[in-house]
């Protein structure tokens, strides 16, 4: 649903609305699917502005994808007026502490024109460094090593907070690139992904002139898909959000999927120990799928006991049941399924109305 020009608090339920005009102190708005997320957190922004809380510049609002960045900034400036000026802080984490290290670089031992190394080139460093420390890349392959030190970082672990039993030889191996590599790092004027978060930490905690100058200068903070942020940017929020305390995260426990990339969802459920005082809004009333659909999904994740627990429902129909069929492989699923389009939708629908969602490309070829 898009904001009305005229009113961006119209056709709201009880808890989106209060989710928007609730602005001070720490908020968690625990959204479930098709809930309008979105256009809450879309919402919140205009409302700080509209009420004049904060300036466009005093908003740090973080996502995880440029799309979901660019989505937001674009929302946002069609409701208020085209000539007011863009939200310059918002972006994903890694964009604004980018930002960020650049006007600070000299505080990290960098350069404002420093370089950020994409994968290949991470790749191409390591080989490099582990033929030099004879390490055997076809039995230890970079792209190992590499998650390992992505792993450390996204625990908040430079080479000298890292601590390696004596029975592990090769993590002791890794620690050695991983030291060369951030060395070699900053003889290049270099850093990683990774490390636009990591040393953005660490200028914040060896720096409290920088630190305090940006939290005197954000009034608010507001995060998407809360459920998917590691150890290190929930460290970062911690810290810009140590004055004001206006942080507002907004995610879905049940839609915690990332944990082999870093995600910690321990995150998500200490948020009112690790943020004190904070409330907690449930959006549970979804507005994209019938009433069967959403009860076999809330009855299948309430199984698991690792959520705050939400209910979602809708006012719709209840629609058509839940399905479940099992197939014995790949081609007896295409078959059985063409067989239902075949007797069943093509009757009503075209093939341009249909839709096959499958786990992995692969899959389609049977189709």
């Amino acid at each position: 649903m898009e904001i009305s020009k005229q009113n961006y608090l119209n056709h709201l339920n009880k808890y989106q609305k209060k989710a928007i005009i609730d602005l001070e102190g720490p908020c968690l708005i625990v959204a479930g699917a098709g809930s309008g997320k979105t256009r809450v957190l879309t919402s919140r922004v205009v409302h700080i502005i509209k009420e004049k809380k904060a300036w466009p510049n005093q908003i740090l609002c973080v996502t995880f994808t440029n799309k979901a960045a660019r989505e937001m900034q674009n929302r946002i400036m069609n409701y208020l007026d085209e000539k007011a000026p863009s939200l310059p802080w918002l972006g994903t984490f890694h964009s604004v502490s980018a930002k960020l290290l650049r006007r600070h670089a000299d505080s990290v031992g960098l350069n404002s024109r420093f370089t950020i190394l994409d994968q290949e080139d991470q790749l191409r460093l390591i080989k490099n460094i582990s033929k030099a420390e004879k390490i055997d890349i076809k039995k230890v392959s970079p792209q190992f090593i590499l998650a390992f030190i992505n792993q450390w970082k996204n625990k908040g672990l430079l080479p000298k907070d890292v601590k390696i039993k004596k029975n592990l030889p090769l993590e002791k191996a890794i620690l050695t690139v991983y030291k060369i590599y951030q060395e070699r790092l900053k003889i290049l004027n270099s850093c990683d992904f990774g490390d636009l978060i990591l040393l953005c930490v660490n200028m914040f905690e060896n720096n409290p002139d920088i630190l305090e100058l940006y939290l005197n200068n954000f009034k608010y903070i507001l995060v998407d898909e809360y459920q998917d942020s590691n150890f290190i940017q929930s460290k970062w929020l911690n810290l810009l959000a140590k004055k004001n305390s206006n942080i507002c995260c907004v995610g879905d426990d049940d839609q915690s999927i990332y944990s082999w990339r870093g995600a910690e969802i321990q995150n998500f459920l200490n948020f009112n120990k690790i943020y004190k005082n904070s409330k907690i809004i449930k959006l549970e009333q979804n507005y994209r799928s019938t009433q069967n659909i959403l009860s076999a999904a809330s009855g299948l994740i309430s199984k698991n006991n690792d959520r705050l627990g939400k209910k979602l429902w809708t006012d719709g129909k209840d629609g058509e049941p839940v399905k479940l069929t099992c197939y014995k492989n790949g081609r007896e699923e295409a078959i059985g399924i063409s067989d239902i389009i075949e007797q069943n939708i093509k009757k009503k629908y075209s093939l341009n109305n249909v839709s096959i969602l499958v786990r992995a490309i692969f899959q389609t070829r049977e189709f």
